[in-house]
């Protein structure tokens, strides 16, 4: 039997990015009443399918059927997923090295509103102009004009182009203590895409795993503290 891990947002996602999923054939009891359910797959980057494991709708395919009847842009959508490490291992999720190790994603990229990432505060920090590619690191220090050219060229080509989907943002399921969603990669794009009010863009899901249950609500209000602290 799996142990299935959620999400700890709801995303709105495209139907039609759903609908040519095949139903899940995992039989463990599902612990949420969400009614539309995404199980990602394991793969060990995005775009090679070929050493992976599909994605696979856990529930929910009457819904996406009629939201695409409807023509709905967007409906709502649980992320679910199965941990590659042990029930009993509750580091691989707060270490980073450790996370990397065991980190899998989703074999598909879907599609999402930006500006809903930016309502549920699960950006690690805002990128605008002025702090565009300014890392503490200073192996990778870029001196102040060539970042500011480099946030605006990026903006330049959304403009023009719309949001290349060749180069989905990452987010990461349960990163914080194993308990909070944040946006792992791709905070350039997402604020470039707010700035030219884009509200379509590419989006993929990684995890690792998820804190034991019995810590999660002391973990779920020390996640979202420092979360706090880094916007």
């Amino acid at each position: 039997m799996s142990c299935i891990c959620y999400s700890s947002e709801i995303y709105h996602l495209d139907p039609n990015d759903l609908i040519s999923l095949k139903d899940s054939n995992i039989k463990d009891k599902v612990n949420v009443s969400d009614e539309v359910i995404l199980l990602i797959g394991h793969n060990p980057i995005w775009i090679d399918k070929s050493s992976g494991t599909p994605d696979t709708l856990l529930r929910g395919r009457e819904a996406v059927k009629k939201a695409i009847e409807q023509k709905q842009a967007f409906i709502p959508v649980r992320i679910a997923f199965v941990p590659k490490i042990s029930r009993f291992d509750f580091l691989s999720p707060l270490i980073r090295v450790l996370r990397y190790k065991h980190k899998f994603y989703s074999s598909r990229v879907y599609h999402i509103d930006p500006f809903e990432i930016r309502e549920k505060k699960i950006e690690r920090n805002f990128r605008t102009q002025e702090n565009a590619y300014k890392f503490t690191n200073s192996k990778h220090k870029i001196a102040k004009a060539q970042r500011k050219d480099m946030y605006a060229k990026l903006k330049e080509s959304m403009l023009t182009n719309g949001y290349d989907d060749r180069f989905p943002i990452d987010i990461m399921l349960c990163r914080i203590l194993g308990v909070q969603d944040t946006l792992n990669q791709g905070h350039h794009r997402m604020g470039v895409a707010i700035d030219c009010n884009i509200h379509r863009i590419a989006v993929m899901f990684s995890a690792v795993g998820q804190a034991p249950r019995f810590l999660r609500p002391l973990f779920k209000i020390l996640a979202k503290f420092l979360l706090s602290l880094k916007q």
